[in-house]
């Protein structure tokens, strides 16, 4: 499940022998934080959805996620010896945040240096605001996980993560250029998308200049970190008009090959379901988890 202040949404997959992915259920729908207990609650009762675990992801101004050099720990003792170096870091009191982390992949330019961390520092409200929509009514509630996580698990599926991919990730007034490869999280980087608001997004193209040139510092970067080819594609999620006009405009900034991500190319598609929502493409990622953080 995934949610945000005014919408939900949540997903259900299964995997078959051959290990293919297939959607089989996605509702999204517009909600307050308090009818989404109700409605969540509903959907979940329904017999056919009852299957497995359900997970949930933070909405993305609920969490933060930075870069941190390993402490001189072990590493099941990480968490509690990285809490104090962000008080001060991030936005809300390191007493109310809940913490995991997860590797970096390493960075040859730093051979003999101590190996980076992602630290994802979440609100405990947000999580407990999670768990209270989910617990009721799930019959087992395993993790809260991050949206970059959610969409590296849609990544990893298609065919071009086996040389990295960027994923551009489109929600109204800001976008996400996460880069994955294979399996990997290697960045993600926050890009606002000034003068655009989630009510004309359908309609407007956010500025396309200051989305290809984040692309070419995100590739700089992946290029000058990991000594790696940067990757030759681009993904724009979710699928929309607006998704296939922005990949055209920006197919004239870039070399790269861009296109919309097209759920039907990884994943069976249950007749009727939609996805051009982006809560849902987050839920469906979180149904595709493998390795979530475990807040």
């Amino acid at each position: 499940m995934a949610c945000s202040p005014r919408s939900f949404a949540i997903a259900t997959v299964s995997r078959s022998k051959d290990g293919r992915c297939r959607l089989d259920s996605c509702l999204s729908a517009a909600a307050s934080r308090d009818e989404q207990s109700v409605a969540v609650g509903d959907w979940l009762s329904a017999a056919d959805h009852q299957q497995g675990a359900v997970s949930g992801v933070l909405d993305a101004a609920d969490y933060e996620l930075l870069h941190v050099e390993a402490p001189d720990v072990l590493p099941a003792e990480f968490k509690a010896a990285v809490r104090w170096r962000l008080k001060g870091v991030i936005d809300f009191p390191v007493e109310d945040a809940v913490i995991d982390v997860f590797d970096m992949p390493e960075q040859p330019h730093r051979a003999g240096a101590k190996k980076m961390l992602y630290v994802a520092a979440a609100q405990r409200h947000a999580i407990e605001r999670q768990a209270q929509i989910l617990k009721p009514a799930a019959a087992r509630f395993d993790v809260i996980d991050i949206p970059e996580l959610a969409l590296r698990n849609l990544a990893a599926l298609l065919p071009e993560a086996a040389d990295g991919l960027i994923i551009l990730w489109l929600t109204g007034n800001s976008a996400q250029l996460i880069g994955i490869k294979e399996t990997t999280l290697y960045f993600a980087r926050h890009v606002h998308l000034a003068g655009h608001d989630a009510a004309d997004s359908a309609a407007d193209l956010p500025d396309v200049d200051a989305i290809a040139l984040e692309v070419q510092r995100s590739n700089d970067y992946f290029e000058s970190q990991y000594q790696q080819v940067p990757p030759a594609n681009l993904i724009i999620a979710p699928c929309s008009e607006r998704s296939v006009r922005l990949a055209q405009a920006l197919a004239k900034h870039t070399s790269m090959r861009v296109q919309s991500l097209n759920l039907e190319c990884v994943l069976d598609l249950a007749a009727g379901l939609d996805q051009a929502d982006p809560c849902s493409v987050l839920a469906i990622g979180a149904a595709l988890r493998e390795d979530p953080l475990k807040f």
